[in-house]
């Protein structure tokens, strides 16, 4: 028990330290300003009357950059660990390797997620409180969705730096993979389903993309039992791989 939460201490620290250098300017300071500004005026000027509908107006093209980020700055980030020693540093610790992946998800995934996506929601809540009030929990909902997205790709990004070790090809085959997951199994499945007329295809398609099915739920539309738990289970199930390579296969 002492050893479990002298451990836990010791992570956060080292989530603390690591994290200082992946939140560091520049970088995310700017990228929050921007996309702060630019959600608070894209909702502003236009007539909303959901919560859902006017927070994904601005969280789409967020989404977009926070994971540009996580892919080129958060998980590739990781590999420059390894490069520089710090990785090897990080190993000698007193720490259990489930500690130190901890740290590491969440000083380069979770935290980067959770500020960037934040920053606008935080600026519309405050400029639309009127309407987000309305609805407080939908507006929480949409959030939640677009963050679990995120970190289901920082999941899978982190899993690919672990492997590739070096930050060119982790940056280059990460952002293979979101354009791959967008395009083939959300755009392109949904267009073979709908030639074929293969409902089961386009659901599939539709619940690739959890905010899109938080605005079908909210808009009024329907959906199935197991869409809105695709995109939490593909996060599940990449962190445990994450996990299980960490601890069982990964040597700096």
């Amino acid at each position: 028990m002492a050893y479990s939460s002298g451990g836990g201490r010791r992570a956060v620290i080292v989530a603390l330290v690591d994290m200082f250098d992946t939140l560091k300017p520049p970088g995310l300071d700017a990228l929050m300003i921007i996309v702060a500004g630019l959600g608070a005026t894209l909702v502003i000027v236009q007539p909303f009357t959901s919560p859902s509908y006017m927070l994904s107006y601005a969280l789409d093209p967020t989404l977009f950059a926070a994971t540009i980020f996580l892919a080129l700055r958060g998980a590739a980030g990781i590999t420059g660990l390894v490069e520089s020693g710090v990785m090897q540093a990080f190993l000698s610790y007193p720490l259990s390797r489930t500690h130190i992946a901890a740290a590491l998800y969440a000083s380069r995934i979770l935290a980067p997620s959770i500020i960037i996506l934040g920053a606008p929601t935080a600026t519309i809540a405050i400029a639309m409180w009127p309407l987000v009030s309305q609805d407080p929990a939908e507006f929480i909902a949409t959030y939640a969705a677009y963050l679990a997205q995120a970190l289901m790709y920082g999941s899978v990004f982190m899993l690919i730096a672990l492997i590739s070790k070096t930050p060119g090809t982790s940056g280059v085959l990460s952002v293979a993979f979101y354009f791959a997951y967008t395009v083939l199994l959300g755009l392109l499945l949904y267009i073979v389903g709908r030639a074929a007329g293969v409902e089961l295809l386009q659901r599939v398609a539709e619940a690739s993309y959890l905010p899109g099915i938080a605005l079908i739920y909210y808009g009024g539309g329907s959906i199935e039992i197991w869409q809105p738990l695709m995109v939490p289970f593909l996060l599940v199930a990449s962190l445990a791989v994450v996990y299980l390579y960490f601890t069982r296969r990964f040597e700096p």
